[in-house]
């Protein structure tokens, strides 16, 4: 399916009835990140997944920040004619997903971050424009294989060999311009007033998650008044695609 939202043509995915529910992919994602989580969702809620600005089958018109993403995603629900929704980010999305519900708290009424950030030191802010760089200079392939090394849990590289050679392939995907946008607008990422943030928040991390480890989960957390944090076993921070049974059980658990 497929929406104009301000000149760029936005494809998103929708499954089930119920109360609406509506997931942010991260940085290199797409809506089919989530396609085993909505369907073991699907029977008691609405799932929505989009693809973002510049990523899947949706256009990449202009500028990317997480203000833009976060307006695409806000005027999709309006488009859809949703009532407020329950968010689900991963990752880059889980920024999107707070500055939602910060700036525009009528949206939302509930909060899941997967893989959540809190924010970035600014050494790791740097190594995102210096990916771009590199991704602007040589594409992706140079960043694959030391990407996906740190994608998911040692047990699934041994054991899950198709899911990671499919989430190889979504990387791969990516157009190259896309993506060095897409890592700025993660470098360039607002600060976010979570004090603000007054939707239940659950945090959800894989107990083998590098990219946002448990400390990180601590600190929104801490940071988010009315939250708390699950913890996954035996799966990285691509959670949603290692283990999307396990990913949509928290959800569906912290939403009843």
């Amino acid at each position: 399916m497929f929406a104009d939202i301000d000149g760029n043509t936005i494809q998103y995915n929708s499954y089930g009835e119920g109360p609406p529910v509506v997931f942010v992919h991260g940085l290199g994602g797409s809506a089919n990140v989530w396609h085993g989580v909505m369907q073991a969702m699907k029977q008691h809620h609405h799932c929505i997944a989009l693809d973002l600005r510049g990523h899947g089958r949706s256009q990449g018109r202009g500028k990317f920040s997480v203000e833009g993403w976060a307006k695409d995603v806000h005027k999709l629900i309006r488009h859809l004619e949703l009532p407020a929704v329950t968010l689900v980010g991963h990752s880059l999305g889980t920024l999107i997903v707070q500055h939602l519900a910060q700036t525009s708290p009528e949206t939302c009424d509930q909060l899941v971050l997967v893989g959540g950030i809190s924010y970035f030191q600014p050494p790791t802010a740097d190594a995102y424009r210096e990916r771009a760089e590199l991704v602007e200079k040589d594409g992706l392939d140079p960043l694959v294989d030391a990407w996906l090394e740190g994608a998911v849990s040692p047990q699934s590289h041994a054991t899950h060999g198709g899911t990671v050679g499919l989430l190889r392939e979504l990387f791969l995907r990516n157009e190259p311009q896309s993506y060095a946008k897409s890592c700025r607008a993660l470098a360039d990422a607002p600060k976010i007033r979570r004090d603000e943030i007054g939707q239940p928040t659950l945090v959800v991390t894989g107990a083998h998650d590098r990219s946002t480890p448990l400390a990180m989960a601590e600190e929104l957390k801490a940071s988010i008044p009315v939250s708390r944090v699950k913890v996954l076993p035996d799966v990285g921070h691509w959670s949603p695609v290692e283990s999307p049974g396990a990913v949509a059980a928290a959800v569906l658990e912290f939403l009843t």
